[in-house]
């Protein structure tokens, strides 16, 4: 009998790799001009963190999840949401995760954010893979399909 391996190329990233990708991500969305950054807990929180600090703008969270330590799940959770109907109508938000994988969570906050009239937004990660990036308007790095990011982090 032969195991099979499911072999993912795990690819480190340090902290100053990571400030370097979120501030080239604020300086090229400067002309958007967003109004607020919207982190996607847990790993968008620290790229999210310094955009809107580059960019002068409010921060905020929502927290969701598709993974189970590193293992994918067929549910995504909601753990912290935003009241998008609080915002002023104009608004364009900024959404920022750390890594496009599967493309599942940056497709749930677009139909939330869909669902409100007047807000508009843009969206960023650090990484992304091939397959997703056609689902973000900015990102930092295309990886493989088979590299797993160890973000500094997690």
């Amino acid at each position: 009998n032969i195991d099979i391996i499911n072999y993912m190329d795990k690819q480190p990233v340090s902290y100053y790799q990571a400030d370097h990708l979120s501030k080239s991500i604020a300086r090229a969305v400067k002309k958007d001009k967003v109004t607020h950054v919207l982190g996607l807990a847990r790993g968008g929180l620290v790229p999210a963190t310094i955009i809107s600090y580059k960019l002068k703008v409010p921060l905020l969270s929502y927290a969701v999840s598709t993974y189970e330590d590193t293992t994918k799940t067929n549910e995504l959770k909601v753990v912290q949401d935003v009241n998008f109907s609080s915002l002023a109508k104009g608004s364009k938000l900024l959404v920022v995760d750390d890594i496009c994988d599967s493309g599942d969570t940056i497709k749930f906050i677009k139909k939330q954010i869909k669902k409100v009239d007047g807000i508009t937004a843009i969206y960023s990660t650090l990484f992304t893979k091939k397959k997703t990036k056609r689902l973000l308007n900015h990102y930092g790095v295309v990886v493989s399909g088979d590299t797993w990011i160890d973000f500094p982090w997690e």
